[in-house]
């Protein structure tokens, strides 16, 4: 029972709600139980696959390169791809495309840098690849201060099974990446503020937090592709999980 207390103890300290209702305090660890329950079989039955998109910051100075991952989460083998991805080119400039890491090892063309976008097309000589495995890291260089989305779209996925047979990219949270860029006359305040906005607990954004987001919250903490740092410390922990479910029983 340590986890219900440790969980209780935080969400008591973030929302400071002592006000809240003997029925919601009691009810507390059993549909906490209920939701770990779902959210774990959400996670080890996911049965699809995507690009992610991963940076080491979110927020950088105007002039700074930050690096992006990009990469594929594979639930079947796949030995190509063709993923475009889209970003503000008035925003953000692209410094350099590394490939040294990549899982492909044939690439039917360069990545192509045009306009507002970085083109991948190649493919592996094995079988195909399952699991996550980057394709490249893309280095921007941020041009004016401002919050900006990239985004991975335009996906093909081709299974390794000799047939060409073309596997579904969903369209996942993960393959989106908000970057906060600030200049010189931004304050550390303004940038604080601007993160905790892009932290939301309400993830798919549909207006409410329900067991959709705590099941993405729980994904993204197994697969580690992409951080929701709720109270701003640098880290996915218990503490994050507890500020999401405070949110859900509270909303």
């Amino acid at each position: 029972m340590w986890f219900f207390s440790y969980v209780k103890n935080i969400y008591t300290k973030y929302r400071q709600k002592r006000e809240a209702s003997a029925t919601v305090r009691y009810m507390f660890p059993a549909v906490l139980g209920t939701i770990l329950l779902l959210s774990a079989s959400a996670v080890s039955t996911v049965d699809q696959s995507y690009v992610y998109l991963e940076s080491g910051s979110r927020a950088v100075e105007v002039g700074e390169i930050i690096s992006v991952e990009v990469g594929v989460s594979a639930h079947r083998p796949i030995n190509a791809v063709d993923i475009k991805l889209a970003f503000p080119a008035s925003s953000l400039d692209v410094f350099s495309v590394d490939r040294g890491q990549s899982v492909l090892t044939i690439w039917t063309e360069d990545p192509v840098i045009k306009n507002n976008s970085v083109r991948f097309v190649g493919g592996t000589f094995k079988r195909g690849f399952i699991g996550q495995h980057e394709i490249a890291t893309v280095k921007f260089r941020a041009l004016e201060a401002g919050q900006y989305e990239i985004s991975a779209d335009n996906i093909t996925f081709v299974a390794g099974d000799g047939s060409g047979t073309k596997i579904k990219a969903v369209d996942h949270q993960s393959s989106q990446l908000t970057l906060f860029n600030f200049d010189e006359n931004t304050s550390a305040e303004e940038i604080k503020i601007a993160i905790a906005r892009g932290a939301t607990t309400d993830i798919n954004n549909d207006g409410v937090i329900t067991l959709q987001d705590i099941s993405a919250f729980m994904g993204a903490w197994s697969s580690r592709t992409q951080i929701f740092d709720f109270n701003n410390d640098g880290r996915m922990s218990f503490k994050d999980f507890s500020i999401i479910l405070a949110d859900f029983f509270l909303q």
